[in-house]
């Protein structure tokens, strides 16, 4: 009987090995498939330059023309992230889109399927390696525009701390808003499969549908505003102004869930037709 029930045991306990050993495989994969191309280090390098660049840039030139007036809702944690979060997102869509898409350009996907045909395990290996290596750039970029922008703007005497209120929030959330950038462009390129669809549609949907929305009677502006991704969503989320000074908007981390709900719906619709249809 106990040969029996140990014969019967096995067969349940060897997927369970087996199916951790092909998602550790898979994510070592693609961390090397986003490695290996040069895509990949000249976006990443190109996301911390031009948040560096920005915040000495703002920075400095406030510096330079500061006088008392401009003390009053002056925000110096805005001045030093905002670009990094305005033109990260622009950078970091290249990289989201290209991660799936460039597989498809090639004829590359085939021969990922073949080496792991678990559809769900390779695409959430690939978004997980995504989210690794954009989160660790933004972070890192973040905290570096802040300390940068602050020590620029010493001779004004109205600087910031993490320590203050909404400020390490504020730098937080500039990072993780680049990381759901690249995760919104990564599940449009699953949805479409071409790079240079998935790149027209967010840029589409980040930058020329906030400003289209302009042109609409300034009720309903006010209603549809905190609806958008992008736009003015931005300055929601890097500002650390006491109250609310954008009040058609939600408070940061409601923008921010808005902004995660429609990546979430682009990555569960890019999984549900990654697993459906043919290579």
């Amino acid at each position: 009987m106990a040969a029996v029930t140990a014969g019967l045991d096995r067969p349940h306990a060897a997927p369970v090995l087996g199916a951790r050993a092909a998602l550790a495989g898979t994510l070592r994969s693609e961390l090397t498939k986003l490695r290996s191309v040069r895509s990949t280090y000249w976006t990443m390098t190109l996301l911390v330059l031009a948040g560096l660049a920005w915040a000495v840039a703002n920075c400095a030139g406030e510096a330079a023309h500061w006088t008392a007036a401009d003390r009053v809702g002056a925000d110096p944690t805005q001045a030093s992230i905002v670009g990094l979060a305005l033109l990260g997102q622009l950078v970091i869509v290249v990289l989201g889109a290209l991660a799936l898409t460039s597989e498809y350009s090639t004829g590359m996907i085939r021969t990922s399927l073949i080496v792991m045909p678990r559809r769900g395990v390779l695409y959430g290996a690939k978004a997980a390696v995504l989210i690794a290596v954009i989160g660790v750039i933004a972070v890192v970029t973040s905290f570096a525009a802040f300390f940068t922008g602050q020590y620029l703007l010493r001779s004004t005497h109205v600087t910031a701390t993490l320590t203050q209120p909404g400020v390490l929030r504020a730098v937080v959330a500039t990072a993780l808003y680049i990381v759901l950038s690249g995760l919104f462009a990564f599940g449009l390129g699953a949805i479409l499969r071409s790079t240079a669809g998935a790149m027209t549609t967010a840029y589409g949907l980040l930058f020329l549908v906030p400003q289209l929305a302009k042109a609409l009677p300034s009720a309903w502006y006010a209603e549809v505003e905190r609806w958008l991704p992008g736009g003015d969503v931005v300055n929601a989320i890097t500002g650390t102004q006491a109250g609310n000074p954008y009040p058609n908007l939600f408070s940061a981390w409601g923008e921010f869930a808005v902004f995660g709900a429609y990546t979430g719906v682009l990555l569960i619709i890019g999984a549900l037709l990654f697993g459906r249809r043919d290579a």
